[in-house]
């Protein structure tokens, strides 16, 4: 149950609401994010691509909510389109 409202305490703040908006994140807020995923034990994986000419540079965070159950957001660094595509 406490694992439960960790994650809703997370899910429900500013910083992921930006993501879940498709906001501009910077790279200050993303620490601050897994500030808060790690003080409150969430697992999570972090991925990070360079920017290129083409693209900018980005972030994609996987938490794991349960053995079943994961949520991926991909956080641009900068405006444009991301390296990382969308999982089906």
């Amino acid at each position: 149950m406490l694992f439960d409202a960790q994650i809703n305490a997370v899910l429900t703040g500013t910083l992921f609401r930006k993501i879940l908006n498709n906001e501009h994140l910077t790279l200050l807020e993303y620490y601050a994010l897994t500030g808060i995923l790690i003080g409150n034990n969430i697992p999570f994986d972090t991925a990070f691509a360079s920017g290129t000419r083409k693209n900018p540079a980005s972030l994609q965070l996987t938490i794991h909510v349960n053995p079943s159950v994961t949520l991926v957001s991909v956080i641009a660094l900068e405006p444009g389109s991301s390296v990382f595509s969308p999982s089906p």
